[in-house]
């Protein structure tokens, strides 16, 4: 049964004049498996949010009219931006890291955040294979097209919007020239790229094919040239559709044969003729992924359910807040066939409403405050977000 009406509104708390000023916040986040480096941008994200909360806060609640239920909706976000001046100080104490940071703040024009949603997706980059293995020489490296992601994963976690994470030997296409044409296998299983998404805990999945990698080489007097053309993919993770696609091209001149020389990826490598127009590529990418999935609805997926009490794969470092209220999403049955009868997937529709009680850093517990009808709910089925 679909929704049969919406009501959507939105408290704004407006708490000082819209000039940036400075000001000086903490943040802590638990040490897991003493990964320093996780918490340390977790403790930076709860910093930051407190900062911009400072300044002003949004309520969103929605309220979803079924004709046995009714399903609520509420999400907390700020209404302010917070940039990092600097760090004062980190301590850790009881297995917790806490920091301390002087960051500036506002709430008026100049402030125009690229995305006002309170939840932070997390994006699955896979390795970008070439068309055309041809094109790269015997002699060279092997490991460009699986540094890739590599390289992108890490150009996304630079960024502030997104989390990341990469799977650099894994390949969700059909083949190269018939991407964006995912792989299914014979016996109607999972797609891989969904599969991938859930064992990484991703919302989105970024991959794509690199269309050319030519090269004309240097010959008596004339540089050597290799033109880079990729073509992105953003596809869903839950379903493994295709939201965004883009190409990119770029001409390097000079040295761009990859024989010998650094490492991919090492700062001398990007100091190099090849390095530094690939790199460049990536940046755009990197700047394109961002926008295409940094406001797009955020998911999570069921763990475990022991009667309303639920387990979901996402946790503080997403920005899940106690309190909160999600929807928890079913599939219709059967599934949406072509006219060739390929699977195209499943009508979503929307089974109940559940509140989070309690967040760690990967994972949270939520209670459903009314069960559904029909099947119950179980590991696999997905949260999602309006």
């Amino acid at each position: 049964m679909g929704a049969r009406g919406a009501l959507a509104c939105a408290l704004g708390l407006l708490l000082a004049s819209s000039a940036w000023a400075e000001m000086v916040v903490e943040g802590s986040a638990e040490i897991v498996a003493g990964n320093l480096a996780e918490a340390r941008e977790l403790a930076t994200r709860r910093a930051l949010a407190r900062a911009a909360e400072s300044r002003g806060a949004t309520v969103s609640a929605a309220s979803l009219l079924q004709p046995d239920a009714v399903l609520e909706f509420i999400q907390v976000r700020s209404s302010a931006c917070a940039d990092v001046v600097e760090q004062v100080s980190e301590r850790q104490e009881g297995g917790r890291l806490t920091v301390v940071l002087r960051v500036s703040v506002s709430d008026g024009p100049d402030c125009q955040p690229a995305c006002r949603r309170a939840y932070v997706n997390r994006v699955l980059v896979l390795g970008f294979a070439l068309e055309h293995p041809e094109q790269k020489r015997s002699r060279e490296h092997t490991l460009v097209s699986r540094m890739t992601a590599v390289e992108l994963a890490k150009k996304i976690r630079q960024r502030p919007i997104l989390l990341s994470d990469f799977s650099s030997d894994a390949f969700p296409y059909a083949s190269p020239a018939r991407a964006p044409m995912l792989h299914h296998p014979g016996d109607g299983g999972e797609p891989p790229i969904t599969l991938l998404a859930r064992q990484h805990r991703a919302q989105y999945v970024l991959s794509g094919i690199y269309r050319d990698f030519g090269l004309e080489a240097p010959g008596l007097g004339k540089p050597g040239v290799r033109r880079i053309a990729i073509e992105a993919f953003v596809h869903d993770g839950v379903n493994g559709g295709v939201l965004a696609q883009k190409r990119f091209a770029a001409t390097a001149m000079g040295r761009v044969l990859l024989e010998g020389g650094p490492s991919v990826g090492t700062p001398q490598f990007y100091q190099g003729d090849f390095g530094r127009v690939w790199g460049r590529l990536l940046d755009d990418i990197a700047a394109w992924a961002e926008r295409s999935a940094a406001c797009l609805p955020f998911s999570a997926r069921i763990l475990r359910a022991e009667g309303r009490r639920l387990q979901i794969d996402a946790g503080a470092e997403s920005g899940l807040s106690a309190g909160d209220t999600l929807l928890i999403h079913g599939w219709k049955e059967p599934p949406v066939t072509g006219l060739n009868g390929q699977m195209l997937g499943a009508e979503r529709k929307i089974r109940a409403s559940a509140a989070i009680r309690e967040v760690y850093p990967r994972f949270s517990v939520i209670e459903i405050s009314d069960p559904p009808d029909g099947p119950a709910i179980k590991p696999g089925d997905v949260i999602f977000t309006l």
